[in-house]
């Protein structure tokens, strides 16, 4: 989730107007801070959705996110579920009050007050950083909600990766045309002066270099009847074929579906997620001589269609990873779907002009692919309850985000059958997300 600065500020673009200087602030540091912090606890006017929620939307978001849970779109099914009719995913929450690509609600809210304060001096560039999300009720069509929001807490001036700011939490309540509050979610963001940034994004061709390593096994014809394998074995070689590799790899010896067996790379998993008897994906890699070799990932996981119960959940249990490829149009179809129109979700130009590398996946997408990896482990009538995630490595076109989780805890609490599962997302450049999520299961 991102948002925009006002378009009626001269002073959000410190470059269109010359009196306005991140060096030369016009107040000093301490009444700059507390003009911020006047604005702490102050409550909003309800925020109106444009729309209610709707099942067109849900499937929109389903299309972007890749979810096929039938508790989101298909209307038979859910008709016989716990739920007794469609449901929109949990961590739709808070996007059904955005923006979207233009600004119907009026300025003055407290989070408007906040953004303009920050520009002044120079703090243009946002980033979302936590988003923790608590669900009430699941989400119906019809629901027309409202956003409550206010400034929880604003930090001190403060130096980060991306450059010096702010860090904001904003916090909102939603409720329904009938006042019945139906959620709550805390979002802390980053507002950075994108010139204080230590250090140029990254050039494309170290870029391709590291998303792109070259592939050891010799070469050998890319199986192309079938695209699913299993693994037989695999090691960890303690040393690479080259130095300029990365490391840690995999070599795993796979048998596709068609008797064929290939010696291979294993790619976008982390040794220790490795086991005999994954499913793997055939992919094929060029390497710098343009050579086609193949290689493998971890095979997304089969969707559960049964739902599992807290009896049959342990702590320790593992989620088997779930690759999910980065493009350009992936992000942006996350960014869209999710009413998020921040351009650096969408213009590679502006992103770059705010310190980025390249465009990167909003928060909401990122959680959006949280909730399916649960609920496909989980199966279609696990209730997700709580989510808190923190965005930490951005994601980018070009790389893989793989998610992996574990349930940490169980408990039996009012009836409801709760677990706890952590959730890790990763690529290239390390940890994307980490996440604590709570999903009520059928108790029998």
């Amino acid at each position: 989730m991102a948002v925009a600065p006002p378009g009626n500020l001269a002073a959000a673009n410190p470059a269109a107007n010359p009196a306005v200087s991140p060096a030369a602030p016009a107040e000093d540091s301490l009444a700059y801070l507390e003009r911020l912090r006047s604005v702490i606890g102050t409550r909003g006017e309800p925020r109106r959705a444009k729309d209610p929620v709707s099942e067109p939307i849900i499937r929109i978001w389903c299309d972007a996110v890749g979810d096929d849970n039938p508790a989101y779109q298909d209307p038979a099914w859910a008709q016989q579920s716990r739920f007794g009719g469609i449901t929109a995913p949990a961590t739709t929450l808070n996007m059904w009050t955005l923006p979207g690509n233009r600004r119907a609600h009026r300025y003055g809210e407290p989070l408007d007050i906040v953004t303009e304060i920050l520009a002044e001096r120079g703090f243009t560039s946002v980033a979302a950083v936590n988003n923790n999300h608590e669900y009430i009720r699941p989400l119906r069509p019809g629901d027309h909600l409202s956003q409550i929001q206010h400034i929880g807490a604003v930090s001190e001036e403060k130096q980060t990766a991306l450059g010096q700011g702010h860090f904001i939490d904003l916090v909102s309540e939603y409720v329904t045309e009938a006042g019945e509050l139906v959620g709550r979610v805390l979002l802390r963001m980053l507002r950075w002066n994108p010139s204080t940034r230590q250090g140029a994004p990254t050039d494309d061709s170290s870029v391709v270099d590291r998303l792109q390593p070259i592939s050891r096994p010799r070469a050998q014809a890319i199986p192309t009847r079938s695209g699913i394998g299993t693994v037989r074995s695999f090691l960890q070689p303690v040393y690479a074929v080259e130095p300029t590799e990365e490391r840690p790899f995999v070599v795993a010896d796979v048998e596709l579906a068609d008797g064929t067996t290939v010696v291979s790379d294993l790619l976008n998993v982390e040794p220790q997620a490795v086991r005999v008897g994954m499913r793997v994906d055939v992919l094929a890699r060029e390497t710098r001589t343009g050579e086609l070799l193949p290689v493998f990932q971890p095979a997304r996981p089969a969707r559960r269609v049964d739902t599992i119960t807290f009896a049959d959940v342990e702590p320790g249990m593992v989620l088997a990873p779930w690759p999910v490829p980065l493009t350009q149009l992936s992000i942006a179809a996350l960014a869209t779907a999710t009413f998020d129109f921040n351009d650096v979700h969408l213009d590679r130009d502006a992103a770059l002009r705010r310190g980025a590398r390249d465009v990167y996946m909003n928060i909401l997408g990122s959680t959006g692919l949280v909730n399916c990896f649960l609920t496909d482990w989980a199966g279609p009538e696990a209730v997700l309850k709580a989510i808190q995630v923190r965005l930490q490595k951005q994601n980018f076109p070009g790389d893989t985000l793989t998610l992996v989780g574990t349930v940490s805890d169980k408990r039996l609490q009012d009836g409801a059958g709760l677990v706890d599962v952590a959730v890790r997302g990763y690529n290239s450049l390390g940890d994307h997300l980490v996440a604590r999520c709570t999903l009520d299961l059928p108790v029998t």
